[in-house]
């Protein structure tokens, strides 16, 4: 006697990137493939947030032009959210309106696609929906722009995102060569990453190029020191004219403190830290002990949503993400997460193991020593040897009327079914 099929539930969480949607057709093609294993796939509009709220969409509707569409879209095209489940003493309803979800549409498998965070998420859902009668088949699918997916070779998302800073540096350096005579003399960048700095090595790609340029690299993991910083401003403008740099958002004085906050944030009983405006603060650093013009940006959400200057590899990575998650469960694992392991360096290949949750949930991947010059100020030969496959090859997109044609798809929600839930 066969048995029935399951239905299938898909959602985002956590900060975007370019290529997330990339993962989602990976799971939502490799699933349709496999009608006797997988029933109807759903996705929760707003991540398990929509879980609550019942805020489902038949991804089964969906049309191969939207499929298309789907791979090129950056943004979560099914809605990504901040949020994160309580203990379940805290909140046991929200457990229990998970269940109830989840049972209503009989949910045999659910597929997370987010970071560290979001894969412990998951694990509880889990783990309480099995306690209670419904036993339900948990992935995790990776993403994060920052890098710092534990035990992963590198992230879903990174390569595109440090692909623009890089081209982005890059074009901003020519600028600033070709103008310091009589203007800016230092620019600098700044990059996301809370805690880990790999987005600020991004932009030392340009040493391929142009191995000389005057730049300084600021990540994360190494405390910045005021004095060497400025002497080291100085050394390059005195020698080159002009210089450029690229630093984290997540860098601290020596003694631990975050240079830049721009907010703080209490929502869902959490305490959020919102940082930005350190490549201000440097601009303005230099302008004043130096003496000279000096620029600052701050690309922000641009960066992890460039549709147009997506890398080939990563974007293969996303789709492969979503894809590999879809494959772990028809081997009948639970709980785990695939994660990139590279192959071969040349050519460069990779590859997916899964790993257990718990292994990656609330871990961080720092920036290896290697990577960085003993100064702390800049990228070895490792770093750039790192960097350069992730964003290798280019990805064209569609235009219409002269813009990229990314506009959104017209998703009809279901009707609820189930009462509301107060949350």
């Amino acid at each position: 006697m066969n048995k029935q099929p399951k239905n299938v539930l898909y959602a985002q969480a956590g900060g975007v990137s370019a290529v997330i949607n990339a993962s989602a057709a990976g799971v939502i093609e490799t699933a349709r493939q496999h009608p006797e294993q997988f029933g109807k796939v759903y996705a929760a509009i707003n991540g398990i947030k929509g879980v609550l709220e019942e805020a489902l969409i038949d991804l089964d509707s969906l049309s191969q032009q939207q499929m298309t569409r789907l791979k090129y879209l950056p943004g979560a095209a099914f809605k990504a959210c901040r949020f994160d489940l309580e203990t379940e003493q805290q909140r046991p309803d929200q457990y229990q309106r998970v269940l109830e979800v989840f049972t209503e549409y009989q949910i045999g498998y659910f597929f997370y696609n987010g970071g560290n965070g979001s894969m412990l998420t998951a694990k509880k859902v889990a783990d309480y929906c099995g306690r209670h009668g419904h036993p339900v088949t948990c992935i995790g699918v990776a993403k994060t722009i920052d890098n710092d997916l534990a035990i992963s070779h590198c992230s879903p998302g990174f390569g595109s995102t440090a692909k623009y800073l890089a081209t982005s540096f890059f074009e901003a350096c020519l600028d600033i060569q070709s103008m310091h005579q009589t203007s800016t003399r230092f620019f600098v960048l700044e990059t996301m990453g809370r805690n880990v700095g790999w987005l600020s090595l991004a932009p030392g790609l340009v040493k391929k190029f142009i191995p000389d340029l005057p730049i300084i690299i600021l990540p994360a993991e190494r405390p910045f020191r005021r004095q060497a910083f400025l002497d080291k401003v100085k050394q390059l403008i005195d020698q080159h004219g002009y210089c450029a740099c690229s630093v984290s958002e997540g860098v601290r004085t020596e003694d631990g403190q975050f240079i830049s906050v721009e907010g703080v944030e209490h929502a869902h009983g959490m305490t959020f830290t919102q940082l930005g405006g350190v490549a201000e603060k440097l601009g303005n650093l230099v302008a004043d002990e130096l003496k000279i013009k000096t620029h600052s940006a701050n690309p922000d959400y641009l960066q992890r949503s460039a549709s147009h200057m997506v890398s080939q590899t990563d974007w293969d990575m996303a789709y492969q993400a979503g894809e590999q998650a879809v494959k772990a469960a028809l081997r009948g694992e639970h709980g785990v997460l695939p994660i990139i392991t590279k192959l071969s360096d040349q050519p460069f290949r990779f590859g997916f193991q899964t790993v257990a949750l718990d292994a990656v949930a609330d871990l961080e991947k720092a920036v290896p020593d290697s990577f960085i010059t003993e100064d702390g100020m800049d990228i070895t030969q490792q770093a750039l040897d790192y960097l350069l496959p992730l964003i290798a090859g280019e990805r064209p997109i569609p235009y219409k009327h002269g813009m990229v044609d990314i506009s959104p798809l017209d998703l009809q929600p279901l009707n609820r079914k189930l009462a509301a839930f107060k949350n």
